[in-house]
């Protein structure tokens, strides 16, 4: 495996020991801390990493310095990049088993040189496996985003911040959402908005305006437009109906592909 590594002033006997460690066990290795740039210029030590995975040339990499909570940070805002602030061995192995992480970050004053390459080790030997993506997100993890949408309807609720509480980038929590819940997240937020302006619909004192907002929708056109795509019938109707339906969990009801189909934020 190809391997890159950086480091500031502080984490230099740190990388120095790993380097000669794996080069030891046959890997290759990129030091983009060398040559001309400052030993204590972290943020461009951290860019240099993360584009050598962007472009391909390590297929992993490893951080160490002062700032690692913020390189970790800067790093994760590249693409392709899922970086991970680790000091044991299980978070490490569990990175790349879980969520393919690629750059291991460490903090120079939270590692000593041995523990740095038993942390490296986990997560150098570790592998992630595309195939578990079929059993979505962890149940606790889903369990976490799925309360926080419940008690929040009334609030915008992006999926970066959904993402955040799934500990996951932007792009493998949407994917992984869908194949645990069936649906998008943004489709999954606006059946649950519509699942709870039924309930309150059905109090004989609600206001349709009121409904619209309290689940999260700016206004009463567009909770009408959205409300009529999932149920087929407007709010008012809804109310005089004595039809009612049970509330849907994870997934949609097996009538309700075609309305969600014409759903929109």
């Amino acid at each position: 495996m190809r391997i890159g590594f950086g480091a500031d002033q502080s984490g230099l006997e740190c990388k120095e020991r790993l380097k000669g460690r794996l080069t030891g066990q046959g890997h290759a290795v990129d030091d983009v801390s060398t040559g001309d740039r400052p030993r204590s210029d972290y943020q461009g030590i951290t860019r240099e990493l993360s584009s050598a995975i962007y472009a391909g040339r390590v297929e992993r990499g490893v951080l160490i310095c002062s700032r690692a909570i913020g390189a970790c940070v800067m790093a994760n805002k590249h693409p392709g990049v899922r970086a991970g602030l680790c000091h044991d061995l299980n978070s490490a192995h569990q990175g790349v088993e879980d969520d393919d992480m690629n750059l291991l970050v460490m903090g120079a004053c939270d590692v000593t040189p041995e523990l740095a390459c038993e942390v490296a080790a986990a997560f150098i030997h570790a592998r992630y496996v595309p195939g578990e993506q079929a059993l979505g997100i962890p149940p606790r993890r889903l369990a976490r985003v799925v309360e926080h949408i419940r008690n929040n309807l009334d609030t915008p609720l992006a999926v970066g911040t959904l993402s955040s509480l799934a500990e996951m980038s932007q792009s493998h929590f949407s994917k992984l959402f869908k194949l645990s819940t069936g649906l998008a997240p943004h489709q999954f937020v606006l059946q649950e908005r519509i699942n709870r302006s039924k309930e309150l619909l059905r109090r004989d004192d609600a206001k349709i305006v009121e409904v619209a907002l309290e689940v999260g929708f700016e206004n009463q056109a567009h909770f009408t437009t959205v409300f009529g795509n999932f149920v087929g019938m407007t709010p008012r109707q809804f109310q005089r109906s004595s039809h009612c339906e049970p509330t849907v969990m994870y997934g949609p009801a097996a009538g309700d592909s075609a309305e969600l189909a014409g759903a929109r934020l």
